[in-house]
């Protein structure tokens, strides 16, 4: 056996460095032991817990570890919905499915065939159809503000008594898109 002194230091300085680390593994896991100590006759109900819920929201886990993390991506997912439900999304009016008839405009309304007239047309699904091409190809946008809606609209009637025909239609579908846009405002409001 050798009897190198600087042998037996470092020996012994390995053999208490892993006496320690020991130590220190064991008094962690005396804390963790003392930390479910006071729980520990709720453990059966944790477990059954557990398993309804592995059931409702982790089917396919293999253990309890991946039923935790199932259940908190759940619950990440569940949160950004939330988030994204409160954030105010955008106004969008639609006025029916959609009509592949060209647009006619005012002065094409009187030259149109029958079938393409807006007085032709007593259908209501017929008027929303032009209503939503009309706003959709306006390009121009429109205010939010009820007030300022309700100041348009009656500018454009007070103009109803002097158009006649083609621009008395185009008149009324103007009108009926404001109207449509104060509705939206308004719901806004309330």
């Amino acid at each position: 056996m050798p009897t190198n002194k600087l042998w037996i230091e470092h020996t012994e300085r390995a053999a208490w460095d892993s006496v320690e680390a020991l130590r220190d593994k064991l008094a962690k896991a005396e804390e963790r032991l003392q930390a479910l100590l006071p729980n520990i006759d709720r453990v059966p109900e944790l477990l059954d817990l557990l398993q309804q819920a592995k059931q409702k929201h982790a089917e396919g886990a293999q253990s309890h570890v991946e039923i935790v993390n199932r259940l908190l991506e759940r619950l990440d997912s569940l949160q950004a919905e939330l988030a994204a439900a409160r954030t105010p999304q955008p106004s969008v009016i639609s006025f029916g499915s959609q009509d592949f008839r060209p647009r006619l405009d005012s002065d094409e309304l009187d030259e149109a065939p029958d079938s393409g007239r807006l007085d032709d047309q007593p259908d209501i699904a017929d008027f929303t159809q032009i209503m939503r091409r009309r706003y959709e190809s306006s390009g121009e946008e429109k205010p939010r503000d009820v007030n300022r809606l309700l100041s348009l609209a009656e500018t454009k009637l007070d103009d109803l008594a002097e158009l006649e025909d083609g621009a008395l239609r185009e008149a009324a579908v103007d009108l009926a898109i404001l109207a449509a846009l104060i509705h939206e405002a308004s719901r806004g409001k309330s």
